[in-house]
């Protein structure tokens, strides 16, 4: 335990920082983004520490077992603070008794993209051609939200699609320009180099709206796909214990992060639109994520075990 004194003088020293996903993601990418941005005002450096594997599994672990003194925070996020609850029968922590919410930092939308040599222009083109022959689908793990989209599609169509699962969406990305893969719902922040350079082509995104980096491009909902949203979301998590003081302590430097207006564009130009709030925003966020998902784990019968 961190007593009060120690709790006033927090932080006296550097912040780990586990980012339970590989480097070049979009959640490496938010997380040194706010890394860096954070520590100002916390007058300490925050060191990252990528700890994939398990869909975010092995870091979460690492995090929750440290010691609940705020020296150690994680990157929460839809899939290890939300879907894997559902996706292993023991994830190894208690999603509900073993974290403590931070901060919910911001939010994205997944992009469907395909193939340009498949040809396919919209969505009811790649149905077709899904129905005609053999379509696979490529995902960074299995349970994660780009995972999660193909489920979603073969579950509102009953087309059948192949699921291909990376250890990561930079690979995954190379093997769909590549045309060893068809079709990815990746998280815009990215995809959206490849689909400004012309390599791959968008056909829908999965927000309540349409991307500022993609205004021609309709969310799945004005397709005719209702209920058909998917947000990546971002926050930071803590072993549970950390005194109030210290979380509150953490959580005004990453609100202030939030208002930094360089970093306001910069999430801005990679597709995630900030959030904020106190603690209790991300604990709310959690449960209704968690819920969401764990039905459409359920019946379409998704196990990473």
């Amino acid at each position: 335990m961190v007593g009060p004194a120690a709790a006033q003088e927090f932080p006296s020293r550097p912040i780990k920082l586990i980012a339970p996903v590989p480097p070049g993601g979009s959640g490496d990418l938010v997380t040194r983004l706010f890394a860096t941005a954070a520590a100002r005002d916390l007058g300490q450096q925050i060191v990252v520490e990528n700890r994939p594997g398990a869909t975010g599994n092995i870091g979460t672990i690492a995090a929750v077992k440290s010691p609940a003194d705020g020296y150690t925070i994680f990157l929460c996020s839809i899939g290890n603070c939300s879907v894997n609850s559902s996706l292993y029968a023991k994830p190894g922590f208690d999603l509900f008794r073993d974290i403590a919410p931070v901060i919910l930092l911001g939010s994205s939308i997944n992009v469907l993209t395909v193939n340009k040599d498949t040809g396919i222009t919209s969505v009811q083109e790649l149905l077709a051609k899904a129905k005609a022959g053999p379509v696979s689908y490529a995902s960074s793990g299995v349970g994660a939200s780009n995972h999660l989209g193909g489920e979603l599609l073969k579950k509102m169509t009953g087309v059948p699609l192949l699921h291909v699962p990376y250890k990561g969406s930079g690979p995954a990305i190379t093997d769909l320009m590549g045309g060893q893969v068809q079709v990815f719902f990746d998280n815009e922040p990215s995809i959206l180099p490849f689909i400004k350079s012309d390599r791959i082509r968008a056909i829908a995104v999965t927000g309540t709206k349409r991307s500022p980096n993609l205004p021609e491009v309709r969310t799945m909902e004005e397709l005719g796909f209702k209920g058909f949203v998917i947000e990546p979301w971002y926050g930071i998590g803590a072993p549970a214990g950390v005194p109030e003081p210290v979380i509150k302590r953490l959580n005004a430097a990453f609100n202030k992060a939030l208002q930094d207006p360089a970093l306001r564009k910069t999430l801005a130009e990679s597709g995630i639109a900030p959030l904020g709030g106190d603690a209790s925003v991300l604990a709310r966020h959690i449960k209704s994520e968690h819920d969401k998902w764990a039905e459409l784990v359920r019946s379409q019968q998704i196990t990473a075990d």
